[in-house]
């Protein structure tokens, strides 16, 4: 039901122009999802902080950056209301319990078994909070624009489900599921995976990326009562001023090494998406009817003389889509140079 009303929500909110999207200078928003512990506040401070990390890192990306604001309850909070029914009056001992480091009582046990088996992701994902994040998710990519969300703790719980959603839409004959137009950096994900496959083999892994501290004291938290998050994956040197280690500017933008890693992460996710079909040049040519060239994801998108499908062609060096429209016989060197030499694609 839930993913009905969501793809009824994709169908509402976007007026896609697709043909008329302009890639000379590809346009990438980078919105950030808080997770669990953060206020409005909060998740403004990281968003901001998130554009500093990438400042001139994304060259020949135009970059704006975007809040999708999650109100949640975690299961965090739950840990606390089974203690404050029992009227435990030093909290700390939660801590303690979680971690093994003292025997938990029976009440507590039982409490926690009770939480782990009701869980389901759907739990901690607001109905209302997805679907707005659906809206600009979609509004944006029909606004030309490449999408990359940064997902924080449980925030990935949201864009894991929003992933899901946009993915399943299509415009202009084409399925959004054929092209990379959204990507997602999981920071401290609670979740056993970011995101889901795509129609192309190998189209996920290169728009995905996920880091998880091994000091991170909240997932680790989470794994000991049985919740299948995704492996810690870095470890940073050093003390952090948040003592749990999952603070989203304290522990993982600030941290040596995972502030570098992230930054990489972000970086290697926006090189490798995609927009709608985007604007062509014509050509004076019996076999190619135009040709277009987005230079920050190095691809080239041709349509045939005669044919209303659009073929693209990726990893294509700039100079070869130069050499291609300025080829006294485009067809030649197409059939040369680009024919069979890079990985293909037909949109429609």
């Amino acid at each position: 039901m839930k993913n009905i009303v969501f793809l009824m929500l994709v169908c509402f909110c976007t007026n896609l122009q697709a043909n008329q999207c302009s890639v000379a200078r590809p346009q990438l928003t980078i919105v950030y999802g808080n997770g669990m512990l953060n206020d409005r506040e909060d998740a403004v401070e990281a968003q901001a902080m998130l554009s500093v990390l990438m400042s001139d890192q994304l060259a020949g990306y135009n970059v704006s950056y975007d809040l999708s604001y999650n109100y949640n309850e975690n299961i965090a909070y739950q840990f606390l209301e089974v203690a404050r029914q029992k009227a435990l009056q030093d909290y700390s001992l939660i801590f303690l319990w979680l971690a093994g480091v003292e025997e938990a009582p029976s009440w507590f046990v039982e409490g926690m078994e009770s939480i782990i088996n009701s869980y389901d992701a759907f739990s901690y994902v607001f109905d209302g909070d997805l679907s707005q994040h659906i809206r600009e998710y979609v509004r944006k990519i029909g606004q030309c624009r490449k999408v990359l969300l940064v997902a924080h703790s449980q925030g990935n719980f949201y864009g894991n489900e929003a992933w899901r959603a946009v993915y399943e839409s299509s415009e202009v004959g084409v399925a959004f599921n054929q092209l990379k137009l959204m990507g997602m950096v999981s920071v401290a994900t609670p979740a056993s995976l970011v995101g889901y496959p795509l129609v192309y083999e190998g189209d996920k892994q290169k728009v995905t990326r996920y880091l998880t501290l091994y000091e991170d004291w909240v997932i680790s938290v989470l794994g000991r009562v049985g919740i299948n998050a995704l492996p810690a994956n870095v470890s940073n040197s050093g003390e952090s001023d948040d003592w749990m280690n999952h603070s989203f500017v304290m522990s993982y933008l600030s941290g040596d090494p995972s502030g570098d890693v992230l930054k990489d992460q972000i970086r290697s996710v926006a090189y490798n998406l995609e927009t709608l079909p985007f604007a062509r040049d014509a050509l004076d040519s019996s076999a190619l009817a135009s040709a277009g060239y987005d230079p920050a994801a190095r691809i080239l998108e041709v349509q045939f003389v005669g044919s209303e499908s659009l073929y693209r062609y990726y990893g294509v060096p700039e100079w070869v889509y130069r050499d291609l429209i300025s080829a006294e016989s485009i067809g030649r060197y197409y059939n040369q140079f680009i024919r069979g030499q890079y990985l293909s694609r037909r949109l429609n």
